[in-house]
């Protein structure tokens, strides 16, 4: 019906257009805000692995940013999620440049490794907060030369933790194992579904 104003089932505290495409893809009504901080002062920054299980890494940032972040509505829940490559339990962030990114890429090539995304929903109104993780196995093919040049010169690894992205098309290399293809990229559907239903539940 003309003028109707449809309700909306999250803000998403998140500047990822690969998760804004994720939600638009399930069907779920949102709108973005910004996220509260990711580091904590003098905790480094996405370009550095941080120490620690990376897993939990995950847990804090995503916890962080969504507890820190401003949404116009309150009685609308707000999502923040963060996502790390775990490499036999080192973290590899962000890379700072092509070089870095090379180096990353060369660690990963011919090797398994861990993606993990965290997920936090919290409902402003009330205070609430849940949060939930999923994990994936992700298997590297051997990068060779022409392959790592060829990823390398798309520039598709800017702005992604461990410097690629699985659905990237310049790359033929990574591939899930082990989880859900959509966990590695960056957002894991079911997760999000469950957060929403279980936050609407009455305590």
């Amino acid at each position: 019906m003309l003028g109707v104003t449809v309700p909306l089932d999250l803000f998403l505290a998140s500047t990822s257009p690969r998760r804004s495409a994720l939600l638009q893809q399930a069907g779920l009504r949102f709108a973005l805000c910004e996220p509260g901080a990711e580091y904590a002062p003098g905790a480094g920054d996405e370009h550095r692995s941080q120490q620690g299980d990376p897993l939990a890494l995950a847990v804090e940032r995503a916890r962080r940013k969504g507890a820190g972040a401003s949404a116009p509505d309150p009685t609308v829940p707000v999502l923040a999620v963060d996502t790390v490559v775990d490499l036999d339990g080192t973290e590899l962030g962000k890379p700072r440049d092509r070089e870095h990114a090379e180096q990353m890429l060369r660690r990963l090539s011919g090797r398994l490794h861990r993606v993990h995304t965290a997920h936090y929903l919290r409902q402003p109104s009330t205070g609430r907060s849940l949060e939930r993780a999923a994990s994936a196995v992700v298997a590297c093919g051997p990068l060779d030369a022409a392959r790592l040049e060829r990823y390398l010169d798309s520039g598709q690894w800017r702005g992604k933790a461990g410097s690629y992205g699985v659905q990237d098309d310049a790359q033929d290399s990574f591939h899930v194992i082990d989880g859900s293809h959509d966990t590695v990229v960056g957002l894991h559907v079911p997760a999000v579904l469950a957060l929403l239903a279980a936050i609407r539940e009455p305590l």
